[in-house]
């Protein structure tokens, strides 16, 4: 099994680098501080997150997505044709993102995140994921004054989204990642989700991977296990029903399980991961199983989101431990 994370860690983390990160981000939002002296605090801290992760025993890791607000705001900000608007609700979480407007044919500027990840990479001799916005999630989580239609905002999002994963596997990404959370909410549109995802990975040269997170896949959860990627991820905390559902399919790509609920600091006890672990490797071997927290851990004080990730290690350690014996 392949113990990872989602994506993003706690940015408030009083005892530790929290406090250095938003009196740094108020400083520089003031013009007190330079471009400079922010992204030297945001390496400091990236360089802490990925040691934290590798301490709770991760082989994949994540960047942290210290530097990111929100899902979209970070690729919305750095192509042509989008306004940040005001606040609006994270789907069904208690916090607010900047909804991005489109108001023209969005264009790429040029790399977007690849220098942030060449950083990230250099700081440890593990695996780093790259994690991008699936296209469909992007167009939803948008504003559209432009195309005012669904579906070409989602697959113009998908081509450049799939310039972005081009440039990221380039720069040595082993794992591109796409974050699909509309899948659970509401009426998705399965069908153009899919489509635009297998645009947004075409020809790229790293593995790929699909995240759903929060809600209920339902009657996605089938078409999503084909989608054209290397490792589809489940979340089993917002809907414990899909690992029921999950044992009446038939998996043939890797399998991302996001067994540690990441919005409740109540610590799972390890032998509860362990039957979770004993049901899902019925159908995925172990070489094909990453495990993680269910959605990024934003959600979460730090010292809590700290332990889930240790107790993620822990319980990898000790089940594979008797499997051995």
């Amino acid at each position: 099994m392949i113990p990872t994370a989602i994506g993003n860690y706690p940015k408030v983390a009083e005892a530790t680098y929290g406090t250095k990160l938003i009196g740094t981000l108020t400083r520089w939002q003031r013009k007190e501080l330079s471009d400079a002296d922010l992204e030297a605090t945001c390496r400091t801290i990236t360089r802490a997150v990925i040691k934290e992760q590798e301490a709770a025993g991760l082989q994949v890791l994540t960047d942290g997505q210290i530097r990111w607000e929100d899902l979209v705001t970070p690729v919305a900000r750095r192509l042509d044709g989008f306004e940040i608007n005001g606040l609006s609700r994270y789907f069904d979480n208690n916090v607010y993102y900047r909804r991005p407007i489109l108001h023209k044919t969005p264009r790429r500027r040029g790399p977007i995140l690849v220098d942030e990840y060449r950083f990230a990479a250099s700081c440890t001799k593990k695996p780093v994921k790259a994690v991008l916005p699936a296209p469909y999630s992007f167009a939803r989580l948008c504003e559209d004054r432009h195309f005012k239609r669904e579906r070409p905002f989602a697959l113009r999002m998908a081509e450049l989204l799939n310039e972005e994963a081009k440039a990221l596997a380039r720069a040595g990404a082993p794992i591109i990642q796409f974050d699909e959370p509309a899948l659970g909410f509401g009426k998705p549109d399965v069908k153009l989700a899919l489509e635009a995802l297998s645009v947004a990975t075409r020809g790229v040269k790293a593995q790929t991977a699909v995240v759903s997170y929060f809600g209920s896949l339902d009657g996605a959860l089938t078409p999503l296990l084909r989608a054209k990627v290397d490792i589809v991820g489940v979340d089993v905390v917002s809907d414990p029903g899909a690992l029921a559902r999950l044992g009446r399919e038939r998996i043939t790509s890797a399998l991302s399980l996001g067994c540690l609920d990441a919005r409740n600091t109540k610590l799972e006890p390890v032998s509860a991961l362990h039957a979770v672990f004993r049901r899902i490797l019925k159908q995925v071997p172990a070489d094909r199983l990453y495990v993680s927290p269910n959605c990024g851990l934003e959600f979460l004080p730090h010292p809590q989101a700290r332990a889930k990730l240790r107790r993620l290690g822990e319980a990898v350690r000790s089940f594979s431990a008797k499997r051995r014996a």
